[in-house]
């Protein structure tokens, strides 16, 4: 049978032989010291876990004084999870015995890579083997995962003995599974996983059973790619549900990276709009490196969750004041103004020269440091424009300052109900008791000022999604609309420019008036009956008018017109489209796109001749509404000309907005026999947004 998908609330039953079994066999257990079927036995033992373990080899009797078994027939009991530690060229036959045996589970740590291998090769003999015997298989090319609720490790590598946490974490990097889990106590998982190639379950699969863990309030992922798009998406939008932030460093940005991580794990790394689409649709925090998300997550889970207002910090150096304001600055992270009453707290205990601002640096000469800086903390947590408080210093040593820093700042936390944290100034971390007790009891240590602040913008970013008010959902197409559209674009040739126009107009999406005409005559009335001055245009199918010389604007009159329209007939055909010019405005561009992961996205972007000079453009998931399309439109550079320059009127952007809702609806409505849209320019005035040229692409047929 084939391995079915994650379904809300059943991931944790449909996981538990796997994550959480109840017996574990080890097939190619071996006593040598320094093995791959040593050491796995040596760390299920040594992490706690308490249910039987059953090495398997024919060759030995007993492995680190356990008894072993020639094979699964020999066993006591059937056992949940076979970890599989061979060779790959013995991956065949010890995957044929597992599936023989029915064990319903297995963790595969064998690349999959065979020299002088057959066809197919054996990943993929492998994946159809435990897809059609439904064995949840964790790999191959992985290095085990910890399930430290359970608890139980499953690997090479030995686990700090700490407290589980609210963390879930999956990585395709088996370097930062083994960073994460294994060198620093602060980062506290309640489960991580290396994915490796994901041959039966995926990324999803193991998120999905960590939303059905009420310990779990963050989800942190490593990802290469995503391998079950639709499993993805429903995972997302199930935390999204489920107030889960989900933190994510997605590689292969770069042709070079993609490239890459396609020979590291047979990865296809996707488009990266679409990733970027996908992560904003969903309020996923998208991270650049290892040291972000391990920072991101330890912020968003802890207890007090940012909601809203600025950045209250307490400092002990003037000097790295300057640099934290500056790197704010640049991050986006602001600082709180804060009231007078504040002003006046910080007053009433600051030594003499110190002054009672924010950020306050608070030291001076030392005296007293412990009353002065628990007070500042207070003082910025009570004020109304405070929406976190920082303090930032190297507490990185266990000593009396250390101590007295990190306990005035988990004292001062339970009255308030805003995030507290502290920041190293420099990302050196010795790693003292006092952090994991200051994350025991809420308070994040966060390694580096730029860090830490990237950490603060994204607990920004997710409480701004969270507080997404949806506008009024797109209106759906009307049902013959879509069906006599589907049949035009079925044919498979491109639209012109008028059809494409239509089209558009059909589904709610503004644009110019038109008329085809055929003749002089033709001309001259269509532009009588629109009003000039008039454009005209060659409809004789060319792409790019304007270097054919096929465009005429602002014509005045029927005789410019007339002149016009000889010019066009002459050189490029009788065939034209005639519309009235548009009112100034700025010139922005909408198009949809085909994913092959994530379907349709629509493109946001700078028009006119600047949508492929400045690549100025940002993509949604088709289907996202207004606000979505306006929030997409706030990141782009073009917004400050939106905005107004030079005296210029505002542009109206929730009508460009609504616009690219309208044309993700269609997009969705057309589906499978749409290939490409492209509307531009779209003319944003101070009254709207009105597509002027457009260029529908169908789907090749057959």
């Amino acid at each position: 049978m084939a391995v079915e998908r994650c379904a809300p609330g059943e991931a944790l039953v449909r996981l538990q032989t796997l994550l959480a079994p109840r017996s574990v066999a080890v097939l190619g257990a071996t006593p040598r010291e320094g093995s791959y079927g040593r050491t796995n036995v040596e760390t299920i033992v040594g992490s706690g876990f308490k249910g039987p373990v059953y090495p398997i080899n024919p060759k030995y009797d007993a492995v680190i004084g356990l008894r072993c078994y020639p094979d699964f027939a020999a066993l006591p009991e059937r056992p949940d999870l076979a970890v599989v530690v061979v060779a790959n060229a013995l991956v065949d036959e010890a995957l044929d015995a597992v599936i023989a045996a029915g064990v319903p589970a297995a963790t595969l740590f064998a690349s999959g890579y065979l020299e002088g291998d057959g066809t197919p090769p054996l990943t993929e003999r492998t994946r159809a083997k435990a897809r059609a015997a439904g064995l949840r298989l964790l790999g191959g090319n992985c290095l085990g995962f910890q399930n430290r609720e359970h608890p139980l490790t499953v690997g090479v590598f030995a686990v700090p003995d700490v407290e589980p946490g609210p963390i879930a974490m999956v990585s395709h990097s088996g370097s930062a599974y083994l960073s994460i889990s294994t060198l620093d106590p602060r980062f506290m998982p309640n489960l991580i996983v290396s994915a490796g190639q994901e041959l039966a379950l995926t990324a999803a699969d193991y998120a999905a059973y960590a939303l059905d863990r009420p310990s779990t309030r963050v989800i942190g992922l490593f990802l290469e790619t995503v391998r079950d798009p639709a499993s993805f998406r429903t995972v997302l939008r199930r935390a999204n549900e489920q107030d889960v932030p989900v933190v994510a460093l997605k590689v292969g940005r770069t042709e070079r990276s993609a490239r890459l991580a396609r020979t590291h794990s047979g990865a296809l790394t996707g488009n990266d709009a679409a990733y970027q689409a996908l992560f904003d649709h969903y309020g996923v925090r998208r991270v650049e490196s290892v040291d972000e998300l391990t920072a991101t997550c330890l912020l968003l889970s802890a207890p007090r969750r940012y909601v809203q207002g600025a950045l209250g910090a307490v400092l002990d150096s003037g000097g790295q004041r300057g640099m934290m304001v500056d790197l704010a600055s640049r991050m986006g992270v602001p600082i709180a103004e804060i009231s007078p009453t504040t002003t006046a707290k910080l007053a009433d205990v600051l030594e003499y020269g110190l002054d009672p601002v924010n950020p306050v640096d608070a030291w001076g000469t030392g005296r007293d440091a412990g009353r002065t800086f628990g007070t500042c903390f207070r003082a910025l947590a009570d004020d109304p424009g405070v929406g976190m408080v920082a303090l930032f210093s190297d507490v990185s040593i266990d000593d009396p300052v250390t101590r007295a820093f990190i306990g005035n700042m988990v004292d001062a936390a339970p009255a308030t109900a805003k995030p507290m944290m502290i920041v190293l100034n420099w990302s050196r971390c010795f790693g003292p008791k006092a952090h994991v007790d200051a994350i025991k009891a809420g308070v994040p240590i966060l390694d580096g000022v730029e860090t830490g602040l990237r950490a603060m913008a994204h607990a920004m970013g997710y409480a701004t999604y969270r507080g997404h008010t949806a506008v009024a959902p797109t209106p759906a197409p009307d049902a013959a609309v879509v069906t006599r559209w589907r049949a035009r674009l079925a044919a498979g040739t491109t639209l012109a420019e008028h059809e494409s126009l239509a089209l558009l107009a059909d589904f709610g999406v503004p644009t110019v008036p038109f008329r085809k005409v055929g003749d002089e005559k033709g001309a001259v009335d269509a532009a009588a009956g629109l009003g000039f001055p008039v454009a005209l245009k060659t409809a004789a199918g060319i792409a790019h008018k304007t270097e054919a010389k096929g465009v005429h604007l602002g014509l005045a009159d029927a005789g410019a017109v007339r002149g016009a329209y000889a010019d066009l007939a002459a050189r490029l055909g009788p065939d034209a489209l005639v519309m009235p010019m548009a009112a100034p405005g700025v010139e922005m561009a909408l198009g949809v796109v085909m994913d092959e992961q994530f379907g349709p996205l629509v493109m946001i972007g700078a028009g006119g001749v600047l949508v492929e000079t400045l690549e100025d453009r940002a993509y949604l998931l088709a289907g996202a509404d207004g606000a979505r399309a306006r929030a997409a439109i706030e990141r782009l550079h073009v917004r400050k000309v939106l905005a107004g320059v030079r005296g210029r009127p505002l542009a109206d952007v929730a009508a460009l907005a609504q616009a690219a809702a309208r044309l993700g609806a269609m997009a969705l409505a057309l589906g499978e026999t749409l290939a490409e849209v492209d509307a531009n320019p779209i003319i944003v005035t101070a009254n709207g947004a009105l597509a002027v040229d457009a260029l529908v692409v169908p789907a090749a047929k057959g």
